[in-house]
């Protein structure tokens, strides 16, 4: 029984980069972020230097699961800029993870409503991904919304 091992070696291997590509694709370069292994985002504000926004808090730690989730479906659905990036810096993140890994950020929002956000992973500031109106003017709602008094998050489905 003669069985042919060249077609057999090259599906073999092309399945493998084939499904590579197709997986790199679906994804933006954070990778998935799972907001079920988030536990805690802090957001810190930065000096505004001249800028007429206000800041809303100095800094805020938010565990609500609906704020949690929000967040990681605009990293999610992230785009990354193609050139290199020189901005400034509207919030430090910090993304802590339910094992105590944590991943730093610079985030900014602006308060203009219909404008991108801007994402930037804190050890390659260079590199920006931008979020998308409608997620950051989710996420403004909250950050510049009420700071000092409780949010009701539940709310955003109808957002």
């Amino acid at each position: 029984m003669d069985v042919e091992v060249g077609p057999i070696k090259r599906f073999l291997l092309t399945v493998p980069v084939l499904l590579a590509v197709l997986l790199s694709g679906c994804q933006n370069a954070f990778g998935f972020i799972n907001a079920r292994w988030i536990s805690e985002i802090t957001l810190d504000c930065q000096p505004a230097g001249g800028r007429a926004q206000s800041e809303p808090f100095e800094s805020r730690t938010f565990t609500d699961p609906a704020f949690i989730k929000l967040m990681a479906d605009a990293m999610n659905g992230s785009k990354r800029v193609q050139n290199d990036l020189y901005h400034g810096a509207e919030f430090k993140m910090k993304l802590t993870f339910g094992d105590g890994y944590t991943e730093d950020y610079i985030l900014n929002l602006g308060e203009a409503q219909g404008k991108q956000g801007l994402l930037v992973p804190a050890e390659n500031s260079a590199k920006g991904y931008t979020v998308s109106a409608k997620d950051a003017d989710k996420l403004r709602k909250l950050v510049y919304g009420e700071a000092g008094s409780a949010i009701q998050l539940s709310m955003w489905d109808n957002l």
